[in-house]
């Protein structure tokens, strides 16, 4: 099976999924980085792995103007869709309206043979999304087609119609936030690597699954114009969290009280004002480290640390590795 991913409006293969299917020969463990600079556009990194049951991608976008990309699906998949931080809007299957994603958002879509357009918007801070496609078949050998976890998307699929399993996105929980991390830095190789993520791919679809099924804890529901203002107040935090405000002078910047800023945040973004702030700053710096263009002191200056050893326990106690596993890893030295 292949799935082409490519940029609408210029001759660029972004992406080529290449997934086992019933029957068909087994695709060897792969794992690539593809990097795109365009004077136009700007940038795009993909981490690209490919397990043979499944394909999963970690797209970061740094865009200087929006743009289209379209999916071509040659057999019927299923798509796990995270959007870790940024805004992009999916037509599936070339359907008007779509569906909008918000930073902190998940969904589960079924992908016939078909073309889908998905945008991604130009912002000052780097989007960035993980994607695991599964086939059909293989799908289906993990969730049975009669499983009540799943029936109205298994009705789509019987009438090959792309579509998701809910018209509103979750958000994100801090497991799945966790999951997707530690995929992303695993330093495993080879056949372990390939359990390990097909083992996490599993413990993410229960979580998706599980979250939408309303096996949740009951929460406070904030009014609409306080959950605006915690989002304003990462907003806030984006664009300074090298330096950021303290809680109070967070709270008097969007117009809030500091508990329901502080409860509210931890509810509608998944993690504490502070786990946010941490958040940001290592994952910038592992892009940073991938990227290989900064020392390792210069990442912890310019991320929010003055001494560089901090940052290294700082990243250290977040991934599990130091920051030079990382840069050799990716082959930079």
């Amino acid at each position: 099976m292949e799935i082409i991913i490519k940029s609408k409006d210029a001759d660029t293969l972004l992406r080529r999924e290449e997934l086992a299917v019933d029957g068909g020969p087994a695709e060897p463990f792969q794992e690539k980085q593809v990097r795109i600079q365009d004077e136009q556009i700007g940038c795009i990194s993909d981490t690209q792995i490919t397990t043979g049951s499944f394909f999963i991608a970690h797209c970061t976008f740094q865009l200087t103007q929006s743009i289209q990309l379209i999916k071509e699906v040659e057999e019927g998949i299923i798509q796990l869709d995270f959007a870790l931080r940024g805004k992009s809007h999916a037509h599936l299957g070339g359907k008007a309206g779509g569906q909008h994603f918000s930073t902190g958002q998940h969904n589960i879509s079924y992908l016939p043979p078909s073309k889908s357009i998905y945008d991604y918007y130009a912002a000052a801070q780097p989007s960035d999304y993980s994607v695991v496609v599964i086939p059909k078949d293989v799908y289906f050998r993990l969730i049975p087609p009669g499983s009540d976890l799943h029936r109205q998307l298994v009705t789509q699929i019987i009438q090959q119609k792309a579509a998701f399993i809910t018209a509103k996105n979750p958000s994100i929980t801090p497991a799945m936030d966790w999951i997707i991390r530690d995929m992303r830095v695993s330093q495993r190789t080879g056949s372990l690597k390939r359990l390990f993520l097909e083992s996490k791919i599993t413990e993410l679809l229960m979580l998706q699954l599980e979250q939408m099924q309303g096996a949740q804890p009951v929460t406070f529901s904030p009014k609409k114009e306080d959950v605006r203002k915690i989002y304003e107040a990462r907003e806030v935090l984006d664009a300074c969290y090298p330096t950021p405000p303290t809680i109070v002078e967070l709270a008097k910047l969007v117009g809030l009280n500091e508990f329901n800023l502080k409860r509210g945040f931890k509810e509608q973004v998944g993690t504490t004002i502070l786990g946010y702030i941490i958040q940001r700053r290592m994952e910038d710096a592992r892009r940073f480290l991938l990227e290989g263009t900064k020392t390792i002191s210069e990442i912890s200056y310019w991320v929010g640390y003055k001494n560089p050893a901090h940052f290294t326990v700082a990243f250290k106690n977040y991934f599990g590795v130091l920051p030079s596993a990382i840069r050799t890893h990716s082959g930079t030295h």
